[in-house]
């Protein structure tokens, strides 16, 4: 539950309109920049937040207090704050934001609505468009390597090493570990685990058939 400061809810429930937006954006290489849909530059928590940069489309709803549903960021190219150069050197991916819902005529009342990072950033006609990514999205980000029986390298790559000039390279790979032995002679370079057991094993009494037989591992699947 987003909790207001006791000034800024008062103004709130008066009707007041000395409202603004204010994004705080670090980029990953360390420097950080403020904007602002106010009609002039504002200095908040120590850092001026600058106008007339276009910024909108943000913070508008949020959802359990992390960050805005289903938005993203808009606003011009410019060279002090969001340059062609930079964003084609990637340096904007990432770019952690907080968004802050701040009283105008009081800065020091101010209150974060909404976090989250710069997804996909496109451009068009002097503008981009970002994607904002609350923090619910890094749990659906896989972390390391899977634990598999099939390979999870793909064909040809770097992992899989196998030279797109084989002669069985157009009959592709379905990731078993019987193909990559018996097709490419590739086991060395096999990326899954063969070996695994099975649920059957791991859910097996010690006297059952499945633990006998290694849980049905076959090499083959």
């Amino acid at each position: 539950m987003l909790t207001l400061p006791p000034s800024l809810e008062a103004a709130l429930a008066s009707g007041v309109t000395t409202l603004c937006w204010c994004w705080r954006v670090t980029r990953r290489d360390g420097p950080v920049f403020g904007v602002t849909d106010h009609d002039r530059d504002i200095e908040v928590d120590g850092l001026v937040f600058r106008s007339g940069s276009g910024f909108g489309g943000a913070a508008t709803e949020c959802e359990a207090g992390f960050a805005p549903g289903q938005t993203g960021l808009t606003g011009a190219l410019d060279g002090e704050v969001l340059t062609e150069a930079d964003l084609e050197a990637g340096l904007w991916a990432g770019a952690a934001v907080r968004i802050w819902r701040v009283d105008w005529s009081d800065p020091a009342v101010f209150v974060q609505t909404g976090q989250g990072v710069l997804g996909e950033i496109r451009r068009r006609d002097g503008r981009f468009e970002a994607e904002l990514l609350g923090p619910a999205h890094e749990l659906e980000t896989v972390t390391g390597r899977v634990f598999a029986r099939r390979c999870d390298a793909e064909l040809g790559d770097a992992r899989c090493g196998v030279d797109p000039e084989h002669g069985e390279f157009a009959l592709g790979c379905d990731k078993r570990f019987a193909t990559c032995r018996d097709r490419f002679a590739n086991t060395l370079n096999f990326r899954g685990f063969p070996y695994m057991v099975g649920n059957d094993v791991l859910q097996a009494s010690p006297a059952s058939e499945a633990v006998r037989d290694g849980g049905s591992r076959g090499l083959g699947g």
